[in-house]
């Protein structure tokens, strides 16, 4: 079977049709297996698009892909071209790089730190730039205008408010009724005032000598009080001297061995008891009415006895001595 050229031409076309696009499917395959993605949120994101660049120290290392505003903070996805490590410490701003607003992010990684998970969601800072500063301009003559028009109210006045000049008129108008009318109360009253003063110097007056004579009576009882405060001091110092030496004559008492052993010793106090036992046993058996002792057997006691009583001739005593000078012995 013979082919024709035609034929042979359509073959090589779709053949290589085929092979383009199987170089370009297997590249677009091989680049979605290594692209790398992050999410980053700013406070602001201002004229920032998907596909906006992204560079490292001036070289575009990826792309922006899908921005979201989720209501107080805005989110992208950074796609990189090349697997990049990122570590704590790594700064992420939105700069404006062009006249025009153009914006990218530039990436200032840290070469130390723990290096962030996949998972992570950064931070970025968001610098503001021409398109932020004419806005701010904007907001500026705003509140310009907001003052201009409160000063032209303020100095001219409008339906409602009066000028400030009116107001002050008006202020200065009542000051000087005020004074008018306080200048001529005074007036009125300088008669009255004139007479209370009078009165309030007389009853200086009258106050001053009644003090005055206070003044004597007050030094003429502090005097007083003086006298008897000195003699009442006089007479605490002796009833004072006095207790001293009561306090030493009892501190003496309290020392002495005797008064203690008279007033602390049990023994000294049973023989007084016994002692008045005693005389309270004599004085009981004392007959008044003879004036004899009865004893113990309830027969009469002699107090006096001849036996012992040596009226003529030497003493008992005397003899004792003599026999004691003679070297005798007492008689058996």
């Amino acid at each position: 079977m013979k082919i024709s050229d035609r034929t042979l031409g359509y073959l090589s076309l779709f053949a290589l049709v085929f092979v383009f696009a199987y170089v370009a499917l297997g590249m677009y395959e091989a680049h979605q297996t290594s692209v790398q993605t992050i999410l980053v949120d700013f406070d602001e994101l201002g004229s920032l698009q998907p596909e906006d660049p992204v560079v490292i120290r001036g070289y575009n290392v990826g792309s922006v892909g899908k921005v979201e505003w989720l209501g107080d903070r805005g989110r992208i996805e950074i796609k990189f071209d090349e697997p990049i490590v990122l570590r704590e410490g790594t700064r992420i701003v939105d700069v404006n790089y062009a006249l025009m607003g153009q914006r990218r992010i530039e990436i200032f990684p840290s070469k130390t730190g723990k290096e962030y998970g996949k998972d992570y969601i950064h931070t970025g800072i968001f610098e503001p730039g021409i398109a932020e500063v004419l806005r701010y301009i904007e907001d500026v003559n705003k509140q310009l205008t907001v003052v201009c028009e409160m000063i032209r109210v303020i100095t001219e006045g409008d339906s409602t408010h009066p000028s400030a000049a009116a107001m002050f008129e008006n202020v200065l108008s009542t000051v000087e009724g005020t004074l008018e009318t306080s200048d001529k109360l005074i007036s009125s009253l300088q008669p009255t005032l004139n007479h209370l003063f009078t009165q309030v110097n007389s009853a200086s007056k009258e106050l001053i000598q009644v003090t005055n004579q206070a003044d004597t009576a007050v030094k003429t009882v502090t005097d007083a009080v003086n006298e008897k405060l000195a003699q009442a001091e006089t007479a605490i110092k002796t009833l004072s001297e006095g207790a001293n030496k009561a306090n030493g004559i009892i501190t003496e008492l309290e020392n002495d061995s005797t008064v203690h052993a008279l007033l602390y010793s049990r023994e000294m106090v049973d023989k007084l008891s016994e002692l008045v036992n005693k005389i309270d046993t004599m004085v009981s058996i004392i007959d008044p009415k003879d004036i004899k002792i009865i004893g113990e057997d309830g027969k009469p006691v002699q107090l006096i006895t001849w036996k012992n009583i040596n009226l003529i001739g030497e003493t008992a005593r005397e003899k004792a001595r003599a026999r004691a000078e003679k070297g005798e012995s007492l008689p058996e």
